[in-house]
């Protein structure tokens, strides 16, 4: 029987895909950066602009969460258990996401107070 790559395949473009997306949110924060440098903003707009580093890093790990779901499809016939993608999602290195995969939920959204530290 041969292996079905509908899952191995879906996953890595949903990797790729949002790689790019991140890429181009690299894109916008070396842009951010660079007005910022040319025209300085209160520590508000800051603080505002910092979320963008945020959104990108959030995008790069869903791009190898679906790297690795890829990756453990490819290694399993073509299909996935539910173990395979609880390590795949408890893997995550971003702060909370790990947590949040394994409740099912939203956690409150975190305001960025304190120093703002810019690429």
């Amino acid at each position: 029987m041969a292996t079905d790559h509908t899952l191995e395949n879906l996953f890595l473009g949903l990797s790729d895909e949002l790689a790019c997306w991140a890429l181009a949110g690299e894109g916008l924060q070396h842009l951010a950066g660079q007005l910022l440098e040319s025209h300085p903003r209160p520590t508000e707009a800051l603080v505002e602009v910092q979320q963008l580093d945020a959104l990108v890093q959030h995008i790069e790990q869903m791009a190898v969460l679906c790297g690795r779901l890829s990756t453990a499809a490819a290694a399993n016939g073509g299909t996935l258990d539910i173990g395979l993608v609880k390590r795949a999602a408890e893997a995550s290195t971003l702060s909370g996401l790990a947590q949040r995969f394994h409740s099912g939920g939203r956690t409150a959204v975190v305001e960025l107070t304190g120093e703002c530290e810019l690429w």
